[in-house]
């Protein structure tokens, strides 16, 4: 991937506006205060590249519609151009095909509020296709004012962050109301006697066993590392915090020769999560990328071959994994395309879970992806779940109210949502987006995790959080573990524990009433409870799921009814 940044000048360009001259503000290319990745060409411009955005916080005297013109041109691949979207606020305001190699003026009428504002380029479609690799190149951005009005100023990104904190602040701490109501369910339990009559005054105990929500990470490090005593650690942690786990079937790796992929290994980390009620999705069957390749294939493999890898490992693992990613990354790929896979999918396993995945869609809604999902839904391409990767652009810190703005966007495309891939690090990157400052450490890590699952546990369309990587050895980004090197926790790790195990995990002890009852409201999940006499104990286990209140009805044998 790559990104591309902006210099922000500022021009005494004068443009003629009736019998008056307007003073615009010119950004050039090359030192813009607001970058997440890019390259300065020889001659002058801006290479923007892995869909980064750059610009740059512009202070506006007065309310009104201002001119905002981009100069710049594209590359394609795969008879594609470059998307680019221009954004206000981090908020894409509209986008264009930037379809031809010579530089042109791209111009936008933007309605804007007194006060500071960013104005920034994102390029939204990256991609290496062959030979052929996608570019957006900017020259400039200029800013002109309406008629009788003042010329914008450059601000600082402290201008800013203030009014960014602020929003950020009031979203999270809005999270109680709508976790309340979206993730908990209520119940009545009623004790009765042998004989069917109301027991009065038993001691109940009830404690949630386990989550409806998919608390996950990916496995790549289960019986990888170094010593039995750090595959041991790894084990432990993994199965303390989490219910539901990541499954490898990269092609390149998992057969690298045809007709023989490596079972033997997944079929032990499948018995291993089974073993402990922890759930699985396989990933990915298929994808575009050099990893998603058979080197023997010397390219992609043709159709039949992919139906019968997707076939083949749906039907071995049925009933056993029972969430798949059947094609990675579709809208930043060319093929393999997701009608076909998806149908050979659903045909293999009728009762599997399809999650359709891709990058970049926190940081700036990933319009070609939700084109492909609205396409698919009008088609009847069997999906069942929409996966957002939450890790790129690397280092970006997702302002959180746009994340949550994002989630509903997608939710309104009417299926369950999976975060598939989160990975705050603590590795020193500089922290890019939401204005914020410094650079990502394990406090940083820890502080921005919690807040950003607070998020998406609000949100009842999201069904699925997953970590990428556990642990730092191997991982895929620097520091992008919950545990260092060496097994240890971080902070991260003991605050998701704390937040998943304690906040978000219901426990009760009452006494029945002289109907035998006691209410609960709890999280969505599986309970056990325990009924406490003087001459025994009872434990019954049960569900406590969405929909009306429903009657669990605790029956005592007659040595503990009385």
């Amino acid at each position: 991937m790559r990104h591309k940044v902006f210099s922000l000048v500022l021009a005494g360009v004068m443009l003629c506006q009736g019998a008056r001259l307007a003073v615009a503000v010119v950004i050039e290319a090359g030192s813009a205060a607001v970058r997440t990745e890019g390259g300065p060409m020889p001659h002058g411009g801006w290479n923007l590249w892995s869909d980064g955005r750059v610009g740059q916080p512009l202070r506006f005297a007065a309310a009104g519609v201002y001119r905002v013109v981009v100069r710049g041109w594209g590359s394609p691949a795969a008879g594609v151009w470059p998307e680019m979207a221009l954004l206000v606020d981090g908020r894409s305001f509209k986008t264009v095909s930037v379809a031809g190699p010579d530089a042109a003026d791209y111009r936008f009428d933007v309605e804007l509020a007194a006060g500071a504002h960013e104005i920034a380029v994102a390029f939204l479609n990256d991609a290496i296709i062959g030979k052929e690799d996608r570019n957006l190149y900017l020259d400039r951005i200029t800013v002109s004012p309406p008629p009788a009005t003042a010329e914008p100023v450059l601000a600082a990104l402290g201008d800013l962050a203030a009014a960014a904190q602020s929003r950020e602040r009031a979203v999270v701490a809005a999270t109680a109301a709508a976790i309340e109501k979206y993730r908990k369910a209520d119940a009545r339990l009623r004790i009765v006697d042998s004989a069917g009559r109301p027991v009065r005054g038993a001691r109940v105990s009830v404690v949630q066993t386990g989550h409806d929500f998919l608390f996950g990470c990916n496995i790549y490090g289960f019986d990888n590392l170094a010593t039995a005593a750090k595959n041991a650690a790894y084990k432990r942690r993994f199965a303390e915090l989490f219910n539901y786990a990541t499954v490898g079937f990269y092609w390149k790796s998992y057969e690298p020769q045809r007709g023989k992929p490596n079972y033997a290994y997944t079929d032990k980390v499948v018995q291993w999560c089974r073993e402990r009620g922890i759930r699985m999705k396989g990933h990915p069957l298929l994808w575009g990328e050099e990893a998603g390749i058979p080197l023997w294939s010397h390219g992609q493999p043709a159709a039949e071959v992919q139906r019968q890898r997707v076939e083949d490992i749906i039907h071995r693992y049925q009933g056993r994994i029972e969430f798949w990613e059947v094609v990675n990354e579709p809208s930043h790929q060319p093929w393999p395309k997701i009608d076909g896979p998806y149908r050979w999918a659903r045909q293999a396993d009728p009762r599997a879970y399809l999650i359709v995945n891709d990058y970049h869609v926190l940081a700036d809604g990933c319009p070609g992806f939700f084109r492909l999902l609205t396409a698919a839904n009008r088609s009847g391409v069997p999906l069942d779940g929409i996966g957002i990767q939450a890790h790129e652009p690397h280092g970006m810190r997702f302002p959180l109210d746009q994340v949550e703005e994002t989630l509903d966007h997608y939710a309104a495309l009417g299926k369950e949502l999976h975060i598939t891939e989160f990975t705050p690090t603590s590795g020193s990157q500089k922290i890019i987006g939401g204005y914020g400052e410094g650079a990502w450490d394990e406090a940083a890590q820890a502080d921005y995790a919690v807040k950003f699952y607070r998020i998406c546990f609000a949100q009842p369309a999201v069904r699925a959080i997953t970590w990428w990587d556990l642990s730092d050895q191997d991982a895929w980004l620097a520091g992008g573990g919950m545990l260092r090197a060496d097994m240890s926790p971080k902070p991260v790790y003991d605050a998701l524990t704390r937040l998943v195990h304690q906040e978000w995990t219901t426990r009760l002890a009452a006494t029945s009433d002289t109907a035998g009852r006691i209410s609960l409201r709890g999280f969505c999940g599986t309970y056990r409870a325990t009924v406490e006499m003087p001459d025994g104990k009872t434990e019954q286990a049960f569900h406590l799921g969405k929909g009306p209140p429903r009657e669990i009805v605790i029956a005592l044998p007659a040595s503990t009814s009385h």
